[in-house]
């Protein structure tokens, strides 16, 4: 299977999972969220055992994450623990099941001053959208 292939079947997999985890008991998460000096972080605590899918990330960001957290993403599944740091690529979505509590913070620059502005220009729900964004290339490459 070629990358592109194997960076398609991950993102259907991750889709399939949101669509099963529908079906069961939903918890209430309560994003934080914070503006400052053209940033906006987004951080969320997730409690022990549950699973979460995340939005479709526009723009490449950092995520910080404190915990023990499983994250199926397009280039597998990963498995991270303690405290960590990383780049989140365009077009990326990810499940996380959480082995332990976890706070993880998604931070992203912007020129927006609102939650609202900077959630309608950094994700999306549908992959759609983002390839109307960002192009086909940027998508399947990144």
């Amino acid at each position: 299977m070629n990358a592109v292939a194997k960076k398609e079947a991950q993102r259907k997999s991750i889709l399939d999972m949101e669509k099963s985890l529908l079906h069961l008991p939903q918890i209430q998460l309560e994003p934080k969220h914070y503006i400052a000096g053209g940033m906006y972080a987004r951080e969320l605590f997730m409690p022990k055992g549950s699973a979460v899918t995340g939005k479709i990330h526009i723009k490449e960001h950092l995520v910080i994450l404190c915990g023990d957290v499983s994250v199926a993403t397009d280039d597998g599944v990963i498995r991270y623990t303690g405290y960590c740091t990383f780049v989140g690529a365009p077009g990326s979505k990810r499940a996380l099941y959480m082995h332990e509590d976890t706070v993880w913070t998604a931070i992203h620059t912007t020129d927006k001053l609102t939650v609202e502005e900077c959630e309608s220009t950094l994700v999306t729900n549908s992959y759609e959208e983002f390839l109307k964004i960002a192009g086909d290339t940027l998508c399947l490459t990144s």
